[in-house]
């Protein structure tokens, strides 16, 4: 057997795996909301400067780990220009908008964060979306190892954090049925990753090591998905 053949065959499945021509990086990644649209808040903070924090926090260490890494969005403007009428076309556009920013990916994930419909101060946790009809298999999988390991970096932090499961985004009760960020035709999942609306998660983020944590779970989940994946 060559030296050469030896190399090959010691080459992990996940890198063959990762490296392909074709797109234009392994990882999608969507800092949700913008200025325009702030999301939730707490303590003070705004759901889309959390996100953007995160996903720079995700973004070197993926690089670190081999992958290559678009965001959707790097300052806290949207992407689009967030002025239809109507707010279920508006959010159509810019989700649609922040996809076709990123590229051809292998996988799409969307960083946000919580809150309770009624502004439930007692409600808090981490729960995951994917959606069903959009490579299905794929996209439960990727959710399930997002959830498990944004939860596992924080209980390493030392943050115990309800797990409120994996769902089908339509148990999330959208007007217009599935998240638009998950209809991307690839692997896609929505963390929601704590509650604003919460007063010990609000104050709890505005802890840089607790980001820091969470970017970490990200990471992981992230990459126990490519690495478990069949080329």
């Amino acid at each position: 057997m060559s030296t050469i053949t030896q190399i090959v065959r010691q080459i992990p499945l996940k890198v063959t795996f990762w490296v392909d021509s074709g797109f234009d990086a392994d990882v999608g990644l969507d800092p949700g909301h913008s200025r325009v649209d702030v999301g939730s808040a707490g303590a003070g903070v705004g759901e889309y400067q959390h996100t953007l924090d995160v996903a720079f926090r995700i973004k070197p260490l993926l690089e670190a780990a081999g992958l290559s890494v678009n965001l959707s969005r790097t300052t806290n403007e949207p992407v689009s220009s967030m002025s239809n009428p109507d707010f279920i076309e508006r959010t159509r556009i810019e989700q649609t908008a922040r996809l076709q920013v990123v590229g051809r990916v292998r996988i799409y994930v969307s960083i946000h964060f919580n809150a309770a419909a009624t502004a439930d101060p007692r409600q808090s946790g981490i729960e995951t979306y994917y959606n069903s009809d959009n490579v299905g298999p794929e996209s439960l999988r990727l959710a399930n190892a997002l959830q498990q390991n944004v939860l596992g970096a924080l209980l390493d932090y030392g943050y115990e954090a309800l797990d409120r499961g994996t769902k089908e985004d339509l148990t999330d009760g959208k007007p217009y049925g599935h998240f638009f960020s998950l209809r991307g035709g690839i692997p896609s999942a929505l963390v929601e990753g704590l509650f604003l609306t919460n007063p010990t998660e609000a104050r709890l983020l505005l802890h840089d090591d607790a980001r820091q944590a969470i970017a970490q779970g990200y990471t992981r989940g992230i990459l126990n998905y490519f690495s478990n994946a069949v080329s």
